[in-house]
């Protein structure tokens, strides 16, 4: 059965029409085949008796009177005869009389004989003939005086005749099969062509041809099938291109949608990156005031508005900062270095900058030891940890945030347990998304600011280290990151941090069109010593340093100076003393051109607003190594 199911449409018709034909012919052929050779057989048996009656009466008169030479004559006429191999006559005293065998070498015997037997009654007389004049003739003599003739027959010409018989059959079988199939190739082109040619049109259409059609060809049946096929394409034709209208203006539709898209998300980013810009140079000269205040006596109440404004301002510094990331990570411009270097010094950093608060708060956190190495960015790394380690804080009150690393692999899997509320699983997305916070409709800013998250994401795609978070309600929250393990190497040692006093006499020079954060630098860098010389153009500072005995230790400029550049008054400086004097770049702009060009010009760039003790440290590193 499964052998005929594999059969094609036309194998099946062929199938169809030879195999009930052949059968009734095969049956039909072997029914006369059997009767003829039945009727084969009848008449060899026939004719053997009808010769052994022949001689039986021809011999009558020999045997009883003894003739023998006429019952050799005779028994050598029989013996002549087709398939008749030996004639016996034998007297009522069971004498033989005569004996002939076949004188034909070939008729040897190879088939079982027919051996046929007469008796030889004698001539008995009827006493009733009224024609017979001698009634004085007795009757005929009793049974044991009878005498006896035996013809032998072979088969040969019988089986001769049946094998002849039987292979007009096979011709015949033959014959029929051959009919049969010409005929049902010939029907089954009839059937199967039009049927194969609508299948391939079908095919076509499963290809996208809808243009192909069927021949309208054969019977009624096969006709309506094909106009059908013809009528179902014409349809499916019709469906496509409306289909195509309505993807066409869909596509268009959502281009437009998306473009409309693009030029909001591009203006949401020159929006952060000019409000931010606009907004740090004030910041940055308040940073520095507060600053420069603090490092000033006061009394207690006067300490404590000192404390709050700094509190304050280190706020809105940090809503800057989370601002400027954002933006950066909008537009491309953040450059990732990657290194192997060891967790472990990464975490107790970690441990440092909030083991304090989550003391105050009444929280735990556990750091668990490492050995491990990555590749990643150390900076970019830590600041992921950083606002991972401070959301579970925030959202974990009197809880326990666990920060852990394990080895999977040829990977490190990073993980910030806490047991905190947890998320729910439609919100899971959307936390991940600026300016959202579950907890805070109120937009408390004491509760954060909803940029953590967004900018954890941001980072981990442009370090391509996959962000994992599982968390169910009322069963805590975890974040986890991979990234590619390292090698352990050597740590180079680090220098010794440069005594609070390092920066006397130091000699900076400061470029600025901002007076507030001129003003406020030049305070700050007075009030740790150093010695500022201070423009707000190009043409100014070389004026105020052509006096100067010696070339300053240090170069602070802004970028956007008047009709110049900082990194064009860098190069003049540089030039006007004849050496490459170190420095550093302050600006509030953060577009992606501005960061290119500082970068190619090999020199540290620092966003506006900068902080005092980040400040320090580069004037420290760059004048001291």
């Amino acid at each position: 059965m499964t052998c005929i199911n594999s059969l094609d449409i036309r194998a099946r018709a062929i199938l169809i029409a030879v195999l009930p034909t052949m059968v009734m012919a095969t049956v039909l052929i072997a029914y006369f085949t059997s009767s003829r050779l039945s009727d084969l057989e009848e008449v060899h048996i026939q004719r053997g008796k009808a010769l052994a009656r022949q001689l039986a009466a021809a011999s009558e008169y020999g045997v009883f009177s003894g003739n023998l030479e006429s019952l050799r004559k005779l028994s050598n006429a029989i013996v002549i005869e087709k398939d008749v191999v030996r004639v016996v006559v034998i007297s009522p005293q069971q004498e033989i009389l005569a004996e002939s065998a076949s004188p034909d070498p070939t008729m040897n015997g190879t088939t079982q004989p027919l051996l046929f037997r007469e008796p030889v009654t004698g001539p008995g007389v009827n006493i009733e003939d009224p024609f017979l004049e001698n009634t004085d003739i007795g009757p005929p003599p009793a049974a044991d005086q009878r005498g006896e003739v035996l013809v032998e027959m072979t088969r040969d010409s019988l089986r001769s005749e049946e094998q002849r018989v039987l292979r007009n059959a096979f011709l015949m079988v033959v014959a029929v099969l051959i009919a049969s199939i010409a005929l049902a190739l010939r029907f089954s082109r009839g059937i199967s062509g039009p049927i194969l040619r609508i299948a391939g049109t079908v095919s076509r259409f499963g290809r996208g041809e809808l243009t192909a059609r069927v021949p309208v060809e054969g019977g009624k049946s096969l006709r309506k099938l094909a106009e059908g096929v013809n009528d179902m394409a014409d349809k499916l034709g019709a469906s496509r291109e409306d289909l195509e209208r309505q993807i066409k203006a869909a596509t268009c539709e959502l281009l437009e949608k998306k473009e409309e898209a693009e030029r909001g998300n591009r203006a949401k980013t020159r929006f952060l990156a000019a409000a931010s810009h606009d907004l740090r140079q004030p910041m940055h000269a308040l940073g520095l005031f507060v600053a420069e205040l603090g490092q000033k006596p006061h009394a207690p109440d006067t300490r404590r508005l000192v404390e709050q404004i700094a509190v304050s301002a280190e706020t809105m510094e940090n809503l800057l900062d989370s601002l400027l990331d954002i933006s950066r990570l909008d537009v491309g411009v953040l450059d990732r270095q990657i290194k192997p270097f060891p967790l472990q010094p990464l975490l107790e950093r970690i441990d440092v900058d909030y083991r304090r608060e989550a003391d105050m708060c009444g929280q735990r956190l556990r750091l668990r030891a490492t050995s491990l190495w990555v590749e990643s960015d150390p900076l970019l790394l830590e600041r992921i940890l950083h606002n991972l380690i401070s959301n579970a804080l925030r959202y974990s009150p009197g809880g326990t945030v666990l920060l852990a690393c394990r080895k999977r692999g040829r990977r490190v899997r990073i993980e910030v347990r806490d047991n905190g509320p947890g998320i729910a699983p439609e919100a899971q997305e959307a936390i991940f998304q600026e300016f959202v916070q579950l907890d805070n409709p109120e937009r408390n800013r004491a509760k954060g600011l909803g940029l953590g998250l967004a900018i954890v994401r941001r980072l981990t795609d442009l370090l391509n280290h996959p962000l994992c978070l599982q968390s169910h309600p009322g069963k805590g929250s975890l974040f986890a990151v991979e990234l590619p393990a390292a090698a352990p190497g050597l740590l180079a040692e680090g220098k010794q941090p440069a005594p609070g006093h390092a920066l006397n006499g130091l000699h900076v020079v400061l470029v600025d069109d901002d007076e507030l954060a001129v003003a406020s630098t030049v305070g700050l860098l007075e009030s740790w010593g150093c010695e500022v010389t201070a423009a707000d153009s190009q043409a100014g500072i070389l004026k105020a340093l052509q006096r100067a005995a010696t070339p300053p230790d240090i170069i602070l400029s802004d970028y956007q100076i008047a009709a110049a550049n900082g990194l064009e008054i860098i190069r003049q400086l540089r030039a006007h003393f004849g050496l490459p004097i170190p420095a550093v770049i302050l600006s509030g702009d953060t577009s992606s051109a501005t960061a290119s060009a500082v970068q190619q010009a090999d020199i540290p760039l620092l966003h506006k607003p900068v902080r005092p003790a980040r400040l320090r440290a580069l004037l420290q590193r760059k004048t001291q190594g």
